[in-house]
């Protein structure tokens, strides 16, 4: 089990179950939600994650054509995860908000072709110039050595 909160505290959850991945995205959308060069996402199942204490707030965008929810503090704004109807089983948490993340590591940098150039990367994580399928993502962390061993709830 794993916890995590926004960064005023407002907000607690806990993850008990296995990721289905961890990638970061360059995208120019995540650099503009973020302010940043990338985001980190974390693909679990929503069913695994919970809520300890405070209230989340979340506002919907477009993208890509699809309706996505960021789920937020509505205090300090913190992005926790983001999720869409189009497939309700599961949500990108956002894993820079776990209280330990000692144990994190992405299996894949996405969007290169977006990527700011002078971030560099060092490291042995797959490489992509745009967006993979997201089987193939699920698959490189299954075949990570992060991966917990076993059968998460998804089946994967």
């Amino acid at each position: 089990m794993h916890h995590g909160n926004c960064q005023c505290k407002s907000v607690a959850y806990k993850f008990t179950g296995e990721p289905l991945t961890c990638y970061t995205c360059h995208c120019t959308d995540c650099q503009t939600s973020t302010g940043s060069a990338f985001t980190m996402s974390m693909i679990v199942n929503r069913s695994d994650l919970t809520i300890v204490s405070g209230a989340v707030a979340e506002n919907v965008f477009l993208h890509n054509g699809t309706e996505v929810k960021r789920h937020h503090c509505k205090n300090c704004g913190s992005a926790l995860w983001f999720s869409s109807d189009a497939a309700p089983e599961i949500c990108a948490l956002k894993p820079g908000t776990f209280k330990d993340t000692s144990w994190l590591k992405p299996v894949a940098h996405l969007w290169l072709r977006s990527a700011q150039p002078w971030v560099t990367l060092d490291d042995d994580a797959a490489r992509y110039q745009t967006q993979p399928e997201i089987e193939e993502l699920i698959e490189l962390w299954r075949r990570s050595k992060y991966a917990w061993r076993g059968v998460n709830s998804a089946g994967y």
